[in-house]
């Protein structure tokens, strides 16, 4: 049954969030991630006029797409997220442009939610949408993506979910409990956030791909999962997660490990990673949680793997 969204706001949208803390503790793209987007690209289209980062956020992904592409637009619903994005991005192109020669209109900021667009039809080589279509209509939004781009333009979806504790079984234990706190306010949260809660559950197999907009055979390449039932589930929500919409002609592809989604960190770095989550959990909330992690951790760092989902398809 369809969710009464109405009026409200989309995800990150509430006033105060802290986009530099988002910066520091969420994951880096490794350069991995985006080259199986490029090599796709460049076997189906191999035109790098125009690209669009829908949910851009601070626009970490628009810069990197504006190594590769001529023009980027830079959406999201959030005024203050863009406002970083637009910080961010001219400071790093005039260091750029001593390299690249990048001019100054290379991007263009839209505040707009991904299912309702203002760019126009058949105008992009690639869209792009990391960590931000579970938040969305998808039948919606994947309608709006497939009018924007080209003929043979490429689509890349991108999902990670929690990190996994690799070495350390006691204290990926605790790291679940920790999430699991923040996992159980999620169906009180707003219908948004259980909305994107039923998507993201599923590792996005419910995105569709139907065959009158998007070309048969589109990619589903999951990443570090290690055999791990359901590893993008939160055990702790109790929503009825939506249906998988994974085509007949969908293509599957299991990457046991990505050393670009393998990192060494400490539990202060996972602090500073859990407080970038929305609602937000304060660290008093569960003060014996993390000193129970820091126990099990005996302050060494720790391998920690990014479970990732990508789905790449191309427009009909």
């Amino acid at each position: 049954m369809a969710l009464n969204i109405g009026d409200e706001k989309p995800g990150f949208s509430g006033p105060g969030y802290n986009w530099d803390e988002y910066i520091k503790y969420r994951p880096v793209y490794p350069a991995s991630h985006y080259e199986r987007i490029y090599k796709y690209h460049e076997l189906h289209s191999n035109s790098w006029g125009s690209a669009h980062d829908v949910g851009a956020g601070p626009g970490v992904v628009s810069q990197e797409l504006a190594t590769r592409f001529e023009h980027v637009v830079i959406s999201d619903p959030n005024d203050e997220a863009l406002s970083i994005a637009r910080l961010r991005l001219p400071s790093d192109l005039l260091i750029i442009d001593l390299s690249s020669g990048f001019s100054k209109d290379t991007f263009t900021f839209l505040q707009e939610r991904a299912e309702h667009s203002s760019v126009g039809d058949n105008e992009l080589d690639m869209l792009v949408i990391f960590e931000a279509i579970h938040w969305t209509d998808l039948s919606e939004a994947m309608k709006s993506f497939a009018r924007q781009l080209k003929k043979g333009g490429t689509v890349a979806i991108s999902y990670y979910g929690s990190p996994h504790i690799q070495h350390n079984p006691n204290a990926q234990e605790v790291w679940g409990k920790i999430f699991n706190v923040w996992a159980g306010k999620l169906n009180t949260a707003g219908q948004i956030v259980v909305r994107a809660l039923r998507n993201s559950n599923t590792g996005l197999d419910t995105v569709p791909f139907p065959l009158e907009d998007w070309k048969a055979g589109a990619r589903r390449i999951v990443i570090n999962t290690e055999g791990r039932m359901n590893p993008f589930k939160l055990s702790a929500t109790n929503s009825n997660d939506e249906p998988s919409r994974v085509g007949e002609l969908d293509v599957r592809e299991f990457i046991d490990r990505d050393e670009g989604w393998v990192e060494r960190k400490n539990v202060e770095w996972l602090k500073g990673l859990f407080a970038t989550f929305l609602p937000r959990i304060s660290e008093e909330e569960i003060q014996e949680l993390w000193i129970e992690l820091e126990n099990a951790i005996g302050g060494l760092e720790l391998e920690i793997t990014w479970p990732v989902v990508l789905l790449l398809a191309t427009k009909r």
